[in-house]
């Protein structure tokens, strides 16, 4: 329920601030104090989660102004807004949209208190999906100073949804030159979906617009990824390779992603050396199941299964994981003599596999929503970057 207060207290402050500044009639001070009595009763009643009684008491204060036309229209426009914010939270937005129309077409209000009204019928038209209408109300209010970070920020989201990543640019880049300090990670995914949208037909643009979201969020590891793979495809080694080794540096926990495509890069060097170097420098700085699979491979390639045996058994021992777990139970297998032990190892080997297939391999360090797929946008909280490998966050069984 505090949720759906802290929808109504911003209107109500907002409103106050453009409000505060007027004079009221001694004759209608009486009048006007119990209508705002009435108003924190409506509050009261939304904080102890009884919505019906909160409409209640907003309806009944607008009857009352019917009654008693020496009340201000100041409080009708704040009762009828705020009610309105109420129904668009109960998900009756057809009735918001008609509350907040008529104060928006009303000629009784002042031209600050339509701005108020305009703002919630974009809000109104965001609620029910209709984007265009959304959007026409945000641009119409971004000359308007104390409306201009809300507009900008409503509008970054309407072009998110509908996919209009240069919208979406334009808008955020905007903010902050207003707000220099807010968050870049959407606009550095901005510029990655943007870039993912041009590859094919602008092969500059796309280069550009990755090296965009990197100035405005040099921690972009999704950046990073793909300009990997661009200068891979292209079997610029050394250039893809820098960039795949520098999601160390920027965010650990997807180095997994690109393990095999920097093992790729060092063969084509004929660099083993320095392969196993960055392997264990990547696991000291973020310990990764991946990683360990990785380390031993190389090793059972270089010195034969013993010794690749003897380091996976070192880090089960140390960080107990399914994946590494698995590849430790076949090299079990290997060494045991036919019967009924090595069809046990067989049969909890399969086991293992099929725990592991099932298994989720994201998930969102936010909200916890799972995925079979990295989506460098959660579907659940609506968050950038927050969705992780479970290899680099899960490091016991």
């Amino acid at each position: 329920m505090l949720e759906l207060l802290f929808l109504l207290l911003p209107i109500a402050a907002l409103y106050g601030w453009y409000m505060g500044q007027r004079s009221v009639k001694k004759d209608q001070e009486t009048l006007q104090n119990k209508f705002s009595r009435d108003y924190v009763t409506g509050l009261n009643f939304l904080l102890s989660n009884q919505q019906e009684k909160a409409v209640d008491v907003f309806l009944s204060m607008l009857q009352k102004q019917e009654t008693e036309n020496q009340i201000a229209n100041d409080s009708q426009f704040e009762a009828e807004l705020t009610l309105g914010n109420l129904f668009r939270s109960r998900g009756e937005v057809d009735k918001a949209l008609r509350l907040h129309q008529g104060l928006d077409a009303s000629p009784d209000y002042s031209f600050e208190q339509k701005l108020l009204a305009k703002q919630q019928l974009a809000n109104d038209f965001m609620a029910a999906g209709f984007y265009d209408r959304a959007e026409n109300y945000y641009i119409l209010l971004l000359d308007e100073p104390d409306f201009a970070v809300n507009s900008l920020t409503q509008l970054s989201r309407i072009y998110q949804k509908t996919k209009e990543w240069q919208k979406a640019i334009n808008v955020s880049e905007k903010l902050l030159r207003i707000q220099p300090d807010a968050d870049k990670t959407p606009l550095a995914h901005y510029y990655c979906e943007y870039a993912q949208a041009v590859k094919i037909d602008n092969e500059f643009a796309f280069v550009d617009s990755l090296k965009k979201a990197l100035f405005y969020l040099p921690t972009c590891s999704r950046a990073s990824i793909l300009l990997g793979d661009y200068h891979l495809q292209k079997e610029q080694y050394r250039t893809a390779l820098d960039y795949y080794e520098n999601i160390l540096n920027q965010d650990s926990d997807y180095i997994s992603e690109v393990l095999g495509k920097i093992r790729e890069c060092y063969v084509a060097f004929n660099d083993p050396v320095n392969y196993e170097l960055f392997l264990i420098r990547a696991n000291q700085i973020k310990h990764n199941s991946n990683i360990d699979i990785a380390l031993t491979e190389f090793i059972e390639e270089r010195d034969g299964k013993k010794a690749a045996q003897a380091k996976l058994y070192q880090q089960v021992s140390q960080y107990p994981n399914m994946l590494t777990f698995h590849r430790f139970i076949r090299y079990q297998m290997d060494d045991a003599e036919e019967g009924n032990g090595k069809e046990s190892l067989m049969l909890l080997h399969k086991m293992v596999g099929e725990h592991i297939k099932k298994g989720f391999h994201y998930r969102c360090l936010n909200c916890g929503y799972q995925s079979y797929r990295l989506n460098w946008h959660c579907p659940s909280c609506r968050q950038w970057e927050t969705i992780k490998p479970v290899s680099s966050i899960d490091t016991t069984i």
